[in-house]
């Protein structure tokens, strides 16, 4: 059984939690041997027709100037993508091997910018890209993040977002999961939801968390994941809820074929988008159904 659930965000995950076992770790040298590496990693994956594999690139004793490059400078690597993280001495990065993680991420992006714009909403969000966020000791980007108006960077720094979304290979899922906790627990919950999208030749799953309510048992149970999944308007507890007790879960999974969709429609609430206590009347949620699904995901059929 897929893992649905976290333990509380007050257990916050580290760096190297859920790598792939065969992870590629290097101690840091030069540059340009993170070059070779990476160029290394990403040319499997376009020789592999079942485009599967390890997508993470591991630097040990790396200096913080060298993580500011990386972060700030994503032209370092010559035409390598990548997503990147940092703590201690310890950089992760995560190559994104090719076109499919792009076009499947802002396919998605695409369908939810139609349905907010029809609404009259275009100028009262934007998405971040690859923005880094920092807790404490760590420093991350994720492949898109959504803020509404309130959370737009300012004088006085940089708010958390309210939605997340994270893509990888399949290999990748359980690290995509334990990042799913660092946003919830690193934000105090300002983060109300994290999307997972793990994409391979032959599916594109996607994976919704949110945060269970303070009043949930410990651990969650399935059947209670379930009864969560089943209330139709399933909003994350805001922030002002007591955050170190509340656990993460996946509350909905749709899985995407060629020929198939199953677990439609994907439901984002307005009131957790845009950080609001009341959808107004005027408003709706976003609702991505199969055809819209289809079409987030097609390309990877090709």
């Amino acid at each position: 059984m897929d893992q649905l659930a976290l333990p509380p965000v007050s257990v916050m995950p580290s760096l190297m939690t859920a790598l792939p076992t065969d992870t590629v770790v290097r101690v840091f040298k030069r540059l340009q041997h993170v070059k070779l590496e990476a160029e290394t990693i990403v040319q499997k994956f376009e020789q592999d027709a079942q485009y599967s594999g390890n997508q993470f690139l591991v630097l040990l004793k790396l200096r913080p100037q060298m993580a500011e490059r990386l972060f700030n400078d994503h032209r370092c690597l010559e035409g390598i993508d990548y997503r990147f993280e940092f703590e201690g001495d310890i950089g992760v990065l995560r190559l994104v091997p090719g076109y499919k993680h792009e076009y499947t991420t802002t396919g998605l992006l695409q369908k939810i910018n139609l349905q907010l714009d029809r609404m009259g909403l275009n100028e009262y969000y934007r998405w971040g890209g690859a923005t880094r966020y920092k807790s404490t000791a760590r420093g991350k980007e994720g492949d898109q993040v959504f803020s509404p108006a309130q959370r737009w960077p300012s004088s006085d720094g940089l708010s958390w977002p309210t939605m997340v979304i994270e893509t990888g290979v399949s290999e990748s899922r359980p690290k995509l999961v334990e990042d799913a906790r660092w946003w919830f627990g690193s934000s105090e919950g300002q983060v109300r939801i994290v999307i997972l999208i793990s994409v391979t030749n032959r599916a594109v799953h996607i994976e919704k968390w949110q945060l269970a309510p303070p009043d949930a048992p410990h651990p969650l149970t399935r059947t209670y994941i379930n009864t969560l999944r089943d209330i139709p308007i399933n909003v994350p507890p805001s922030t002002r809820q007591p955050l170190g007790i509340q656990q993460p879960y996946s509350c909905a999974e749709i899985e995407i074929t060629d020929h198939n969709v199953v677990g439609a429609p994907l439901v984002i609430p307005f009131c957790a988008l845009f950080d609001v206590p009341s959808r107004p009347p005027h408003m709706h949620d976003v609702v991505l159904d199969g055809s819209t699904l289809r079409f987030i995901a097609e390309l990877n059929f090709l």
